[in-house]
């Protein structure tokens, strides 16, 4: 016999509490259609304006200056492991001297105090591991995620997570960063440090990233950069910068403060990358943040870019560009603008950046590209507007190496502007000839946040992960990429829920063939999904006791368990995912760990309802979901063994003790927990869900009771 999780409906009840944090759209409950979006794959002519977005800095130098850039390039030599970054910047500070045009500095403001940690999470395995890393004191306010990729521990994961106290203002307490590893491809995780905060800070929600730089050899370091709010979050919004040393750990924390800061300045969506893959021993680190300006009631905003020239170090020197990559406009406030910037070599090292989502000009993704061997500033590269909607949340990334070209963005395209996101991506060989493609389109899923990640030196090797709303319920779906062919997806690798204040990011790891991993989080817990291949299904189901008449809609979120029988005699279960249904669409996706492919009966089991069989065996197999919906009729249940409730068809409520009928033994535990008047949540006996077990409860089982219901199965 199967019960549910009492945690998992207690998390169920959590989500009534984030409504209004989550999207929704106007489609129905069954509607499983795709949208009829014109030229699913096509070339996207690059814009050239003339707006303030194309007016970027000057680079002019003189002959000195580039005699002293030259020196600099002559001691950064790819695939050498010699580290001479301290040359690189005594060269870089003398440039400074000649032009002003950055200023270098080490940032001394500490962010808070280490405390090394060892913690072990073992799990079971399959062909869809999950791991979970609770944290029931803290919330998740951002994960960011790197690979080791060279040396004898090549292979090593590492995970960055932002954790939440509650609380806020003056007395609140500060947040902490917390940093695990895993030696085992995400089957289980080590917390390596945990750096509590100073001062009150705390996180910004969905603002960090993360990069690893390694030698052939040596010790390695950990460059994170996330977006803090000071005074218990009501004071300034700023960037922290943190960099952790392995396997020797060490540690410092301080704040990027950019030439020109001032207290009214907000800074968030830090993105940090490297041209690590192409040098090992001298390699670069660029960041990119969002600063907001305001004056006379808009907010300007900007996108300040910094560079460490010198980055095997905890405390490196940092050298900021002063002004922005590009002209302001005034707009309104919105913290969602983002640029991101990625490394890429076409026979020169180059920097691309990507604007998206500027207040008013939110039908473009805006380009500028810089050589990445000298620090100056972007030159605006023109935009795109594949369809003309709103676009959202453009991330890009690259495989870094020698000779690597390719690129990859995905983004969120706002149909045809009416709050229905579908996920897409934009590729490119040589940074100015892109591609634009649709991953998600249909109408019964909205796609926001995703965030993309390249394969060192494997060019055209991506993974993408992105939230996929079903209603209120956030699914994480992943794709894999070799050469910009998609060879995994998966609808859903979180076996509960996504809702979460933090996106999900992609990964992979070392396992030939299997390589796919997705980090990813609900409000407390976070978790790695490891591999690409499992079989998803879109199920929706009406449940008695919870269901309302008069709006067609569930009391709460219902967790349900979906097996898969064996299509013929003895119907053995070979398969079970489990899902929670969207309380107005009665449905969600579930995903079977086992990727099986074939015809088999879907069983439904709920902690408080009758087992539930479909009416005839249905196909099922990786890649594309099929859809089976138990609420339009009572012959999709085998024996027609449901009840019409209002305009639905539901399962049966009431089989409090799972044995297979509704019968006086389910009345009795109804009746004493009616007597001693049982309140809260996760009652089985709690039939229509409002948190009582009384006597509406009593009344939906003796119905059940007196018409002698029990399973039917083939």
């Amino acid at each position: 016999m199967l019960t549910m999780y009492p945690h998992l409906m207690n998390k169920a009840f959590l989500i009534l509490f984030v409504l209004s944090l989550s999207i929704t759209s106007g489609y129905t409950q069954d509607s499983f259609s795709k949208k009829k979006i014109p030229n699913r794959k096509q070339q996207v002519k690059l814009i050239k304006e003339t707006n303030n977005f194309s007016q970027t800095p000057d680079n002019v130098h003189s002959q000195r200056e580039i005699e002293i850039m030259e020196q600099m390039n002559l001691i950064k030599q790819p695939g050498s492991d010699i580290i001479e970054g301290e040359r690189i910047l005594d060269l870089q500070k003398r440039l400074e001297t000649t032009n002003g045009s950055t200023i270098t500095k080490q940032e001394t403001n500490p962010m808070g105090r280490l405390i090394p940690g060892n913690i072990y999470n073992p799990l079971t395995t399959d062909n869809l591991t999950v791991s979970n890393i609770s944290n029931p004191n803290n919330a998740i306010a951002g994960i960011a995620v790197q690979v080791e990729q060279r040396g004898a521990t090549a292979g090593k994961l590492w995970l960055a997570l932002g954790l939440v106290n509650g609380d806020t203002g003056l007395l609140a307490r500060p947040d902490t960063l917390a940093i695990y590893n895993s030696t085992n491809n995400g089957l289980s995780f080590n917390l390596y440090a945990m750096i509590p905060f100073s001062n009150h800070n705390k996180f910004l929600f969905a603002d960090m990233d993360m990069e690893i730089i390694e030698n052939t050899s040596g010790t390695k370091y950990l460059h994170v950069v996330f977006g803090y709010i000071t005074n218990g979050g009501y004071g300034q919004r700023l960037i922290g910068y943190t960099i952790i040393s392995t396997p020797t750990l060490g540690y410092a924390g301080s704040t990027l403060i950019f030439p020109g800061y001032n207290s009214t300045s907000k800074y968030t969506q830090a993105r940090i990358t490297s041209d690590n893959a192409r040098y090992p021993g001298n390699p670069y680190i660029t960041i990119a943040v969002t600063q907001d300006s305001i004056s006379g009631g808009n907010s300007y905003f900007l996108s300040k870019t910094c560079r460490v020239l010198s980055p095997y170090t905890i405390t490196p020197s940092i050298t900021y560009l002063s002004r922005s990559i590009y002209g302001a406009v005034a707009g309104f406030n919105s913290y969602d603008v983002v640029t991101d910037v990625a490394n890429y070599h076409n026979g020169a090292d180059s920097l691309i950046y990507v604007l998206s989502n500027y207040p008013g000009f939110t039908d473009k993704i805006y380009f500028y590209k810089a050589y990445s061997n000298s620090v100056v500033y972007p030159t605006a590269n023109g935009a795109v507007s594949p369809t003309g909607d709103n676009l959202e949340y453009a991330r890009i990334a690259a495989n870094g190496g020698t000779n690597q070209t390719k690129l990859m963005i995905t983004y969120s395209d706002d149909f045809l502007n009416t709050g229905d996101f579908n996920q897409w991506i934009l590729t490119s060989e040589d940074a100015s000839n892109w591609t634009s493609s649709v991953l998600d389109n249909t109408s019964y899923n909205n796609s926001k946040h995703g965030d993309v990640i390249g394969r060192r030196n494997a060019d055209g090797s991506f993974e993408v992960a992105f939230k996929n709303a079903y209603g209120y319920m956030e699914n994480v779906s992943t794709y894999s990429f070799t050469d910009f062919a998609i060879t995994s997806l998966l609808h859903s690798v979180n076996t509960n829920y996504g809702n979460s204040y933090s996106s999900p990011k992609p990964a992979f790891r070392y396992i030939p063939g299997d390589s796919c991993l997705t980090m990813w989080s609900d409000f407390y817990s976070a978790y790695s999904t490891g591999g690409c291949v499992t079989t998803n299904l879109y199920v929706s189901v009406g449940v008695e006791g919870y269901l309302n008449e008069a709006t067609s809609e569930h009391s709460q979120y219902v967790p349900i368990y979906v097996l898969l029988a064996n299509s013929s005699p003895p119907y053995n279960i070979l398969d079970t995912g489990i899902t929670y249904l969207d309380y107005q669409r009665l449905g969600n996706v579930v995903a079977f760990p086992r990727a099986l492919t074939g015809n088999f009966y879907l069983v439904i089991k709920n902690y408080n309802s009758l087992e539930t069989w479909s009416a005839a065996p249905v196909f099922v197999s990786p890649g594309n979901p099929e859809f089976y919906d138990f609420t339009d009729s009572d012959s999709k249940a085998f024996g027609n063994n449901m009840v019409f409730k209002g305009s639905v068809w539901c399962i049966y409520s009431g089989d409090v003790d799972q044995d297979g009928s509704i019968d006086g033994t389910d009345t009795q535990i109804i009746d004493n927990d009616a007597y001693f008047f049982v309140t809260g949540i996760g009652y089985t006996s709690d039939l229509n869900g409002d948190y009582v077990v009384d006597g509406s409860d009593m009344l939906i089982c003796d119905n059940n009771v007196t018409n002698f219901v029990s399973v039917a199965r083939p």
